[in-house]
């Protein structure tokens, strides 16, 4: 056994370091600095490269180990490592997303400098350096980009493309600014390098606006086949497109039913729709939306802590506004984790804020976003025991292969089993809180029908939009956003209820076998103690830690 777990430790290592080099971008966001200088090669060779070694790694791992020699962890680890493996290779060589997918490119460089600026892992004066080069860097990492896309593009790629890529100037500027301020002497540098990086961003939207746009066509949708692939090699799940879509519209009853019967215990004499409506005109001043999310993020901290809901994590927690390179996917909220493997451990929440150069419906609908029911939901989510709570322990727990590679299935899971959980604990304050949570829980539904029915061609993004705008009531402007984010993303959106349902499967499997010793915060430790490993592995490992192997 000794020489096996070497064997694999090893193979694991490699995975780790190697793909850290392929990519530098996602070397910062591990919290991995040799890199901070370099853009990933981007380019058809580039990618090439990537599978060539992924695929002598695959065959390494399989020729090398025999995984049932290994214990529990370091099994989950092999399937997690074959997992990611077989997932990297598909996209590379048969789904082919990097030709299609144009605004990963000017993402790409923008968050490989929001990076550098936003986190603390080192004096400002070492990071400039890194910042500076990466500047310099951003106009021929976007020109061999362009190479990547010699055919056709699908018309809602390109349109996200075009929003992204066209805050990267203004980025820049920002940037350059607040380098100037801290090291004016360095103006003349700095001031240069931004002025390329500029440059870079203002033509490759030509290259979009010209090139690209007289090239669209084609479908973004990767089809039934890769959906079940990844279903099936991703996320170690048994189930199917075919089988995902029953499950949603199985969900989407329930909850309509649950809706239903909340509205009724609150106003009898009104709809669920009616009252969702009126939950959103209950909203902070447009200023103060931050400051009501820091709030209620405390609240939630303070909550969970006192009730021994789950162990606590001393990782810091930020409340920031969205990067402007983001907003074009991001209407509300979202999570940045801390980087594993910096010392200096800080997750960034995320709150989008509003645009307060609109005005009437525009400026409404924006508010309406940030209502405060929405604002209790989305603060546990996103941070306690939702998202920071969970991936600040992943960041710490297991093997350096299991702190790098995540699961959505798990990490958006349970997030969204956290706004079950608080409601189960009576954190809600909000009248409207628990109407909301459901109608959160029922846009999840639909997500899992959205997911499955864009990427398979059974829906169209008109209808997706139009199913989240008259089922979910979102905002269109709101909705349009989420379903270009599920576009770009196959299988992420249908991950929400998905990885809840199967927590909660392993809650109540776990409760049933411990009956009077079960302990709803042991039950927590065990599954936070894994990290973010597919729920499927998970099971395993929470069984060996509670004592019910035998």
């Amino acid at each position: 056994m000794i020489d096996t777990v070497r064997a694999f430790s090893a193979l694991s290592e490699e995975f780790v370091e190697r793909s850290l080099e392929f990519d530098p971008v996602s070397a910062t966001l591990a919290g991995i600095h040799d890199y901070d200088a370099r853009y990933p090669n981007d380019t058809p060779d580039g990618f090439r490269d990537r599978s060539v070694w992924l695929r002598d790694l695959e065959d390494r791992l399989v020729a090398s180990v025999p995984w049932e020699e290994l214990p529990v962890e370091a099994r989950s680890d092999f399937a997690l490592l074959r997992s990611r493996l077989a997932t990297l290779r598909a996209g590379i060589d048969e789904v082919r997303d990097w030709s299609k997918t144009p605004a990963r490119y000017p993402d790409t460089a923008l968050r490989g400098l929001f990076l550098l600026m936003a986190r603390p892992f080192a004096p400002l004066d070492e990071r400039k350096e890194s910042a500076v080069a990466r500047l310099m860097a951003v106009p021929d990492y976007l020109e061999a980009a362009t190479r990547c896309m010699p055919g056709e593009v699908p018309e809602l790629m390109l349109e996200v493309a075009l929003e992204v890529n066209a805050t990267g100037p203004g980025y820049v500027d920002d940037m350059v600014r607040q380098l100037v301020r801290s090291h004016p002497g360095e103006a003349e540098r700095i001031e240069h390098a931004g002025a390329r990086a500029r440059m870079g961003f203002l033509r490759y939207q030509e290259f979009l606006e010209k090139d690209l746009a007289a090239r669209v066509g084609g479908s973004f949708a990767i089809g039934e086949r890769w959906m079940n692939y990844r279903l099936e090699r991703e996320h170690l799940l048994s189930m199917d497109c075919a089988y995902l879509q029953n499950l949603g519209q199985a969900h989407l009853a329930r909850l309509r039913g649950a809706l239903e019967t909340e509205a009724r215990r609150l106003d009898p004499r009104r709809d669920w729709r009616t009252l969702v409506a009126e939950a959103k005109t209950r909203h902070p001043e447009p200023l103060r939306v931050r400051d009501a999310y820091v709030a209620e993020m405390e609240r939630a901290r303070r909550f969970v802590e006192e009730r021994r809901i789950a162990p606590m994590t001393d990782c810091r927690l930020e409340i920031v506004d969205t990067p402007v390179f983001e907003r074009a996917i991001t209407p509300i909220a979202t999570y940045l984790p801390p980087a594993p493997f910096d010392v200096e451990q800080t997750g960034y929440f995320f709150v989008t804020p509003v645009d307060l150069s609109r005005r009437g419906e525009e400026l409404d609908e924006q508010l309406h976003g940030h209502n405060h029911a929405s604002i209790t939901l989305v603060s546990l989510h996103e941070a306690y025991p939702g998202h920071h709570l969970h991936l600040a322990h992943a960041s710490k727990n297991g093997s350096r292969l299991r702190r790098l590679v995540g699961s959505d299935l798990l990490a958006e899971g349970w997030a969204l089993y956290c706004e079950e959980l608080m409601y189960e604990q009576g954190f809600f304050e909000e009248p409207f809180a628990r109407l909301i949570q459901l109608r959160n829980e029922l846009w999840r539904a639909c997500r899992v029908l959205i997911d499955v029915g864009i990427q398979t061609g059974r829906m169209g993004f008109p209808d997706a939009v139009k199913l989240l705008v008259e089922e979910v009531m979102l905002e269109r402007e709101s909705a349009e956003k989420e379903v270009k984010h599920y576009a770009a993303n196959p299988t992420r959106p249908l991950s929400y209820l998905v990885g809840k349902e199967l927590i909660m499967e392993l809650r109540e499997e776990t409760r049933g076998r411990l009956g009077e010793r079960f302990s709803l915060y042991d039950f927590h430790a065990a599954v936070l103690k894994s990290g973010s490993l597919p729920p499927f592995l998970l099971r395993a490992e929470v069984n060996e830690r509670l004592g019910m192997t035998g």
